[in-house]
Formats: structure tokens, sequence, C-alpha cells
């Protein structure tokens, strides 16, 4: 049985020599890598090219930069595998990652197998790793069709049951093409979209209790530029996953999806405080853009009829008082947060 291996590829010169490596040096054998490059501007696409020079195995495809999404889609378009895994280019594979992952596929004639990962967090030019194990209740379980959506669904809509990435999991390619996906254009959460849109034609799914993918854990998310559009792309994924329930009448995620909606916007101004202090009122701007965008009205009128934990929070949001809400969440922070306590302190961030 052939796995392809998608690694999307930018500006990734710093870690992609290990992360291909961990690929090269797998104990299963059978496999085809699929190295994206997505535009990058620095020494990337020339490691790729020497990886596919040293292994007939390793495969390139150089393309202009349409972000990560749009490049897993163009590997997938020269995938000849039986199965696919994605891997992001600044993490790495165990060993065993795709012979721990097929066996059960093969046994179990699963569509989707998912592993655990390992956290890794940098620390100037070092790296620690959570050596912490934490296996899931649901580990273990062949998943059929019915109960997936019954009981299981919900993780793509705010409830935290079962894994949202892409990672770490191991998919049957038939069962790919027959969902027809396709590029969500979105900028964040475009693993939660494919796997929200892959789990309805999904008949059985299983998750390991064996660590298969090590995830490097960073603060990309949190650029003041990164900030800039945060708000417009979670109204999309939001968009996104109103639209999935529309068309499957998944009525009970309607209101764990609005909760979520509320707390995009928290976390856009807990963000906002903790790493983009010197420009609160730019931030304020771009808040005050959403409260006006077409929908918003009705979202809030919508989650009026039911009960949010912080009630003081949804009042501000719902009369769009900015202020209140940066005030609010500012001293949830102080209460909560040791580095934004000590930022304050130091005169480095202050409302």
């Amino acid at each position: 049985m052939m796995i392809t291996i998608i690694i999307p590829v930018y500006n990734a010169e710093r870690y992609l020599c290990r992360c291909v490596n961990s690929v090269l040096s797998q104990t299963y054998t059978k496999w085809e890598c699929i190295l994206v490059n997505d535009g990058s501007n620095d020494k990337s696409l020339k490691l790729c090219q020497s990886f596919a020079r040293m292994d007939a195995r390793v495969h390139v495809v150089d393309k202009k930069n349409e972000g990560v999404d749009k490049a897993r889609f163009d590997g997938l378009t020269n995938a000849k595998g039986d199965y696919v895994a994605f891997v992001d280019a600044d993490d790495w594979l165990e060993k065993n990652a795709l012979e721990d992952l097929l066996k059960p596929m093969i046994e179990l004639d699963a569509d989707v197998v998912v592993g655990l990962k390992r956290n890794v967090y940098n620390v100037g030019c070092f790296y620690l790793c959570d050596r912490r194990k934490i296996i899931p209740k649901h580990s273990n379980k062949l998943i059929f069709h019915d109960e997936m959506m019954e009981n299981y669904y919900l993780s793509f809509f705010g409830i935290n049951i079962l894994p949202v990435s892409m990672w770490a999991t191991l998919y049957r390619h038939s069962v790919i093409t027959e969902a027809r996906l396709r590029p969500c254009g979105i900028s964040f959460g475009e693993d939660l979209v494919f796997n929200m849109k892959l789990m309805p034609y999904v008949q059985k799914y299983y998750m390991i209790d064996k660590i298969v993918y090590n995830y490097r854990r960073g603060s990309w998310g949190t650029s003041p530029k990164y900030l800039d559009n945060w708000l417009k792309n979670a109204r999309l994924l939001f968009d996104s996953k109103m639209q999935q329930i529309k068309e499957l009448h998944y009525d009970k995620a309607i209101k764990w999806q609005l909760i979520e909606y509320v707390n995009y916007m928290k976390t856009y101004v807990r963000n906002s405080l903790l790493y983009d202090a010197k420009h609160i009122e730019k931030r304020k701007v771009i808040l005050r853009e959403e409260f006006q965008a077409h929908g918003f009205a009705e979202k809030v009128q919508l989650l009026s009829t039911m009960e949010y934990k912080d009630q003081l929070l949804f009042e501000a949001i719902q009369n769009k008082d900015i202020d209140k809400l940066f005030v609010l969440i500012h001293q949830h922070l102080m209460q909560t947060s040791f580095l934004y306590k000590w930022k304050v302190r130091l005169g480095i961030n202050s409302l």
C-alpha cells in the first residue's frame, strides 16, 4: 500500500531538513513525498530539489505563493498513494509514524486513523518537548459513521472532542476524492474545514494511543500583521461552518457555533492586548468594522436567546461597547496572565 506524504513549504529553510529526514527514516518505506514549494523566497526550493535528487520517492511541485491550503490541494492533485498524510514543514514525524497509522487502517478497514502529537516549543536557538502523553478517552475505539455524526461531529463547531487538525492523521485517498474537497480560501482554520467537510463521507474513524507527530508551537499567529486579518478570517470560518450546518441540517451545532463567534472576538481583543498593545486604537477600528459587518446583529440576536457564561462580556458585544470590552478583558488578563501583568508593570502594555 502506497502512502503519499504532502508537505507544503514556504520559507522553511530553517526546519525543512529535519522534517524531510523524518520521512526518509520511516520504518515503513512504501511512500512518496510531495514537497510543494509555495513561492518561497529563501533557500527552501533548493533544499526540496536536493532531496528529490537524493531519493526518487521525493517529488517537488514549484508554484506561486497562494497559501498552505491551496498548496496542500496542489499536492493532492499529484498524489498517487492509496493513503495520504499531511506534514507541516516545521514539524517532523516519529520514525514509526506511518507504520503505526497504517496498521489499524488496514486491519480495521478504516478511512481515517489519527495518532497523538507531541508539542515542541522554541526557546531561542533550542527547543523543548512536552513529554506528557495525554491519551483521549476515545482512543483505540472504532467510530462508525452514524456514531460520528451523532456524538462526535460537534468537534468541528466549538466542542473539543476529536482533533480537528490534519497532522498526525492518515486518510484513505479515495474518500478525499469522493468528498470533492476544494481549497476553502481561509488563512486559518483550513485544517478544520477540510475535516469538517470530509467526515460526513467517513465510514470508519480510529484513533491510536501512540505519539506519531512532533508539532512545533510558535507565536506566528499573534503577530500584528496576522491580527490585521484575523477577524475577517474568523468570520469566513464562521460562515463556512454555518453553511455546513445548513446543508446537513445539523441544527444542534448552531448554539455552539454562535458561542464560538463571540469567543473569536474575545480572542482577538485578548491577543491585541497581549501582543500588539502599541496599536490598540487600530485594533478597535477593526473590531468596530466587524460590529458593522452584515449579519452581526442577527448573530448577536440569536445568541441573546441562549445562555452565554460571561454576561458582562456578551452585553459589551451586544451593545457594541468596544471600550468596555477591552477593559473587561484587560481585567481578566491582569488576574490570569503573568506575562500580561508583567508587561503592564513595565509600561509595555496599558489601556
